[in-house]
């Protein structure tokens, strides 16, 4: 038996193996969680489902795209709802955090470089909870 031949067939086991688990693996260019495939475009992450061939979602986030997957495939989809919300709310404070944390270098006046930096903080704590909500539904087990 040939190398190739025994490469081919471990990357079948393993693969069959992990449509039965909720475990995110690398294929090419991708992430796949069971029968979803995660892709990066420009603008953030498609979720797309491999048994139709259809875009099912678009995140600003990977962290967003493997939870909604991962939501998916066990086959919540009042969660998966519930992280597309989460996730546009980290996009927004992320850009808030951009934002003003750019105003801050660029401002001369220190009034205004003060409350800047207390939007940019206020912006900085709102993307990290965002963060940890969507990281709740990855790494908690139900």
């Amino acid at each position: 038996m040939n190398s190739k031949r025994i490469i081919e067939d471990l990357d079948s086991i393993m693969e069959e193996g992990l449509n039965r688990v909720h475990v995110p693996y690398a294929k090419g260019k991708s992430v796949r969680i069971k029968n979803t495939v995660i892709r990066q475009t420009k603008q953030g992450f498609l979720v797309f489902d491999v048994k139709t061939h259809t875009r099912i979602a678009e995140t600003f986030s990977k962290r967003g795209a493997i939870a909604y997957a991962k939501a998916r495939a066990k086959g919540y989809d009042a969660k998966c709802s519930e992280i597309l919300d989460l996730d546009a709310g980290l996009s927004k404070h992320y850009m808030d955090s951009l934002f003003h944390k750019h105003s801050i270098e660029q401002t001369n006046d220190e009034m205004r470089k003060m409350a800047l930096e207390t939007r940019f903080e206020i912006a900085k704590d709102r993307t990290f909870q965002y963060m940890d909500q969507i990281d709740r539904f990855i790494f908690n087990e139900e």
